[in-house]
C-alpha cells in the first residue's frame, strides 16, 4: 500500500523532491498539502496522480491531526523548519526535513528537546553526502589509504549566486543566513566524509559586491540601469541565458548576506578543515568540492567538473575518476534521498538522521556569531553534546602555538545570536 505523505509547506524544494520520488517510482502518495498558497497549489496539481486523494489546508496543525498519515515533508522557509519539525515528531510521524534543522540557538534547544529520548526517524535534507562522487570518496577514506586526516580544504564558489540576493534567500532573518542556507550542505559533506563534529569555528564574512544605495523594496522592472546592470533579471535571462528566480534588486539597500565568506573548523580528531564560498563567480568559474589531505596521501574532488583525484605519497601514484550524472539534482543526491526516507517509512534507519541536522546547524551558528563577533566560537548545543573545556583547550592550544603576541580567542556573546522569523511560507 502506497505510503501517505503529509506536506507542511510545498514550494520549489518539495517539488524538486516530489520529481526525485517519480524518478524511483516511490510507492507513496501526497495525502494532504498545508501552505498559504493551498489553492494555487491544488490547481497547479489537478491531475496529477500522486496528488489524486490529497487534502488541502492553510495550516499545518489540521494536516498532523489527520488519521493515516505515514510520514510528514517539511518544506516551509528556514524560519520555521525546527517549529514544524517539532511537531512532527511529537506526533510520532516519521519526518523528512529540509535543512537547516533551524536558524537560531533557541530553535535548535527546542528541536533538540522534542526529540530527546525518540527513536530518530527522521531523514534531513543533505542530498551531497549521497551523491555518486561522495560515495566514492567515503570508500576511499574508510579503506585508510590515505592515512589519518589532517587537514581538509573545502570550497563552493557559486556560479548562480545572484539567486541569493535576487529572491527571498536575501533575508537572513528567513534563512539564517547563508552558513545556514548554503555551507550548511558542504559542511555536512565534509563531515559525513571525516566523521566526527566540529569543535571550534572562526568565520570572517564580507559583502563586497552585492551591495549598494539603491532604494529598499526596488525590482528589477521598475529601475531604469535594468539593461545594463550585470545582475539584473534582464542580464540574467537574456546575457547568461540563465533561470530567473527573483525580481528584486541586488544592490538595494535590503539586500541582505554576505557575498564572500571564509570558515576555519577544528575537528575533534584534531584535524583542521577551511572552507570558503563565493556568490560572485559566473559559468565555468564555478567550483564545489574538497580535497582530503592524509599522512600517505589525498584526494579531493569537484562536482562540477565530476572528477576524484587520489595522489598516493609512496608509490608516486594518481588515479582519476569521472562521473557523469547529465541533469540530475544535486548531482544524484536527490533521488538517494528519496530512497532513504522510503526506507525509513519502512522502519529502516536513517541515512541523514536528526542528530546530524542538529550538529551541522550547531557548526553553521557557531560561524554565524565568529563572523559578527569576531571570535572563535565553541561549537556547542550539538545533539551529542558539547565538552566546552574541551573547545576551549583547544582554543588556548592554537594560541600558545601561534606565539605570545596572538590574541586570545574569545567566546562570543549572547548579542552574536540571530534569531528567525516565525513566519511560515511554503515557497
Amino acid at each position: 500500500m502506497a505510503k501517505r505523505i503529509g506536506f507542511i509547506g510545498y514550494g520549489l524544494r518539495a517539488h524538486t523532491m516530489m520529481q526525485a520520488f517519480r524518478n524511483v517510482e516511490a510507492d507513496m502518495e501526497v495525502a494532504a498539502v498545508a501552505d498559504p498558497r493551498w489553492e494555487q497549489i491544488r490547481r497547479e496539481r489537478e491531475g496529477d496522480p500522486y496528488f489524486a486523494h490529497a487534502a488541502y489546508a492553510e495550516s499545518a496543525e489540521r494536516i498532523l491531526a489527520m488519521d493515516g498519515l505515514d510520514g510528514v515533508f517539511v518544506g516551509t522557509r528556514c524560519s520555521t523548519h525546527a517549529q514544524y519539525a517539532a511537531m512532527a515528531i511529537r506526533a510520532g510521524l516519521p519526518l523528512f526535513l529540509e535543512k537547516p534543522a533551524c536558524v537560531s540557538r533557541e530553535q535548535h534547544a527546542m528541536l533538540a528537546e522534542a526529540a530527546a529520548g525518540l527513536p530518530d526517524r527522521t531523514v534531513v535534507s543533505f542530498p551531497l553526502r549521497f551523491a555518486a562522487i561522495v560515495r566514492q570518496m567515503k570508500r576511499l577514506l574508510d579503506s585508510g589509504e590515505l592515512g589519518p586526516i589532517t587537514l581538509v580544504q573545502a570550497v563552493n564558489n557559486v556560479p548562480y549566486g545572484s539567486v541569493y540576493f535576487h529572491s527571498w534567500y536575501r533575508d537572513p532573518a528567513e534563512t539564517g543566513g547563508l552558513f545556514l542556507q548554503k555551507a550548511s550542505h558542504d559542511i555536512d559533506c565534509v563531515f559525513h566524509l571525516l566523521g566526527g563534529r566540529p569543535a571550534m569555528a572562526a568565520a570572517m564574512a564580507a559583502k563586497l559586491y552585492f551591495k549598494g544605495d539603491r532604494p529598499a523594496g526596488l525590482r528589477c522592472a521598475d529601475c531604469g540601469e535594468r539593461k545594463s546592470c550585470a545582475e539584473s533579471d534582464y542580464s540574467v535571462s537574456k546575457r547568461l541565458r540563465e533561470e530567473v528566480t527573483g525580481e528584486m534588486c541586488c544592490f538595494a539597500e535590503d539586500a541582505g548576506n554576505e557575498d564572500t565568506a571564509a570558515l576555519l573548523l577544528r575537528a575533534e580528531s584534531g584535524a583542521i578543515v577551511t572552507y570558503s564560498h563565493s556568490f560572485v563567480v559566473k559559468k565555468s568559474a564555478g567550483r564545489r568540492g574538497a580535497r582530503f589531505v592524509g599522512t600517505e596521501g589525498c584526494a579531493e574532488f569537484d562536482f562540477y567538473s565530476g572528477e576524484l583525484r587520489h595522489d598516493s605519497y609512496r608509490v608516486g601514484h594518481t588515479a582519476t575518476h569521472r562521473f557523469a550524472q547529465p541533469g540530475a539534482a544535486h548531482w544524484g543526491g536527490d533521488e538517494e534521498l528519496a530512497l532513504a526516507f522510503m526506507d525509513v517509512l519502512d522502519g529502516k534507519p536513517s541515512a541523514a538522521p536528526l542528530r546530524d541536522g542538529l550538529d551541522n546547524a550547531a557548526c553553521c551558528l557557531a560561524a554565524r556569531e565568529s563572523a559578527e563577533a569576531g571570535a572563535f566560537v565553541a561549537v556547542d548545543g550539538g545533539s551529542r553534546g558539547a565538552d566546552l573545556r574541551v573547545a576551549a583547550s583547544l582554543a588556548a592550544g592554537a594560541v600558545q602555538a601561534a606565539g605570545p603576541q596572538a590574541a586570545a580567542p574569545q567566546t562570543a556573546s549572547p548579542q552574536a545570536r540571530g534569531e528567525g522569523r516565525d513566519a511560515a511560507d511554503g515557497r
